[in-house]
């Protein structure tokens, strides 16, 4: 049997507007959850921003072409990452030209910026593994620029636990075989 989500995304898809809106009441408390997890103690996008400026990236995209709940959630991982790299790549770049505040007021202390540094090298690694294995990165992907529990990535990736746990082990270990390589 379809779930909410499911069945929301096929109301908006054929045309129902209100769906979006009930789709987003249903969904807003577990993404945020989910964002809160990923943005706990960093400085800086807060869980509400990740999820606004996920879900206006989900509308800015046109028809929403997810077909199930979990290809949204996939896909919402998906943007995610988008939105966390984006401000970091703006943060950095504020912080080069001299102007210390972002649209979000947060200041990038030296510590901050060798994070946001940090977060970018893993984000082009992560495009590397892509193209090696997009199992592993969509799980790298789920797990760590969304926040995700394994449950949740099992669920939107359609794979067990077991899976996931395995997955996320190997992504990890790869990356950073990436990372060491490129420091070299």
């Amino acid at each position: 049997m379809p779930s909410d989500v499911t069945l929301l995304l096929n109301r908006y898809r054929e045309g129902d507007k209100g769906a979006f809106d009930e789709l987003a009441q249903l969904i807003y408390p577990e993404l945020k959850a989910m964002a809160s997890r990923r943005t706990r103690g960093s400085d800086g996008l807060g869980a509400t921003t990740l999820v606004n400026e996920t879900f206006l990236k989900l509308l800015s995209g046109g028809d929403l072409k997810p077909e199930d709940r979990q290809q949204f959630f996939g896909l919402a991982a998906s943007i995610m990452r988008q939105v966390i790299v984006d401000e970091v790549r703006y943060v950095t770049a504020q912080k080069r030209s001299g102007d210390e505040h972002t649209y979000s007021d947060t200041k990038v202390a030296d510590e901050s910026r060798e994070q946001a540094e940090f977060l970018l090298e893993v984000d082009r690694m992560l495009e590397l593994l892509d193209k090696e294995d997009p199992k592993l990165a969509r799980v790298f992907e789920c797990r760590y620029f969304a926040g995700f529990t394994t449950a949740e990535t099992a669920e939107a990736l359609e794979v067990s636990t077991r899976s996931v746990e395995r997955l996320w082990s190997d992504a990890r270990s790869r990356i950073a075989e990436l990372m060491s390589d490129t420091t070299r």
